[in-house]
């Protein structure tokens, strides 16, 4: 008597784990390369959210998001939750007086904007997709300068410099003012 087996010869198991492998390099590139726009498109959107919240800031109370705790506009330096990014001295950042973007958008910590502050503006300023904090060059509401709201992308360094017109490297980000 004739057994029949069923089965796949190892020639089709070849076949099949080639084929997979074929399909498997040229979809991960594919979908690694949506998840990085969809990463970039997030960090936009959040800048956009802060951007929106500091000009209804400003509305509301007269007043950018730059006094510091005499409420004197002499803040030069706002930047949310995460990890600050590195190249923030040589790119023009000047971090002298240092403030957290959230104690103006989702309180008024240092009490300066009084009944006129509406807020909060923005629950909290999260980190961008990569962890790193995003920052914005206040000192630009006080003096002639552009202000940046910027993530440093990817890489976790600040490419743009705070007086330039425009973005450079893999920042990612609004000019306020």
């Amino acid at each position: 008597m004739k057994r029949v087996q069923g089965g796949f010869t190892l020639v089709e198991v070849i076949v099949v784990a080639g084929i997979i492998a074929i399909l498997a390099g040229i979809l991960v590139p594919l979908i690694l390369k949506e998840i990085d726009e969809a990463r970039i498109t997030r960090a936009y959107a959040d800048v956009r959210s802060i951007s929106n919240a500091m000009i209804i800031l400003k509305k509301d109370t007269g007043k950018w998001p730059d006094l510091d705790g005499a409420c004197s506009p002499t803040v030069t330096f706002l930047y949310g939750n995460g990890n600050l990014p590195g190249n923030l001295g040589p790119a023009g950042f000047d971090q002298t007086t240092s403030v957290f973007i959230d104690d103006y958008l989702a309180i008024d910590a240092a009490g300066c904007y009084g009944a006129r502050w509406k807020g909060p503006y923005l629950a909290s300023v999260s980190p961008d997709p990569w962890g790193n904090a995003y920052v914005v060059n206040a000192s630009g509401f006080s003096a002639s300068g552009p202000v940046w709201i910027i993530s440093a992308g990817p890489d976790g360094r600040i490419d743009t410099n705070a007086a330039s017109t425009s973005f450079l490297g893999d920042d990612t980000g609004i000019r306020q003012k």
